[in-house]
């Protein structure tokens, strides 16, 4: 479920990351989800914006809560869409935005486990 889009392109600045996504038609996540309507499902959304928190930032203690999750509209088979991720590294919050140059699709905020 949580096979990872194709990434077209990734920027960086001083406190965020963007990934530019291109997410295929025939992506297995829609599979099922739903057959004469696809969208991209809501799991698979915040799946994403963690695996890539956790790949950016190496937050290895895990995901711990989802505060203000929002899903705007919905994301299609074959969309192009950025996954913009801004981190606040000392609480260990990452809020994700799934957006295009003039919509937003989805957002939250990712709260993950402190270490020790």
């Amino acid at each position: 479920m949580f096979q990872p889009p194709t990434v077209i392109a990734r920027r960086t600045n001083q406190d965020a990351y963007e990934l530019d996504f291109l997410i295929a038609a025939d992506h297995t996540c829609f599979a099922g989800h739903f057959p004469e309507h696809p969208i991209l499902p809501g799991v698979v959304q915040v799946g994403w914006a963690v695996n890539c928190a956790e790949e950016l930032h190496g937050f290895a203690a895990g995901l711990e809560k989802l505060e203000r999750v929002k899903f705007m509209r919905p994301i299609l088979p074959g969309m192009h869409v950025t996954l913009r991720l801004s981190v606040d590294a000392e609480s260990k919050k990452v809020r994700y935005e799934y957006r295009d140059a003039t919509t937003r699709y989805a957002s939250g905020t990712l709260c993950f486990r402190m270490t020790p």
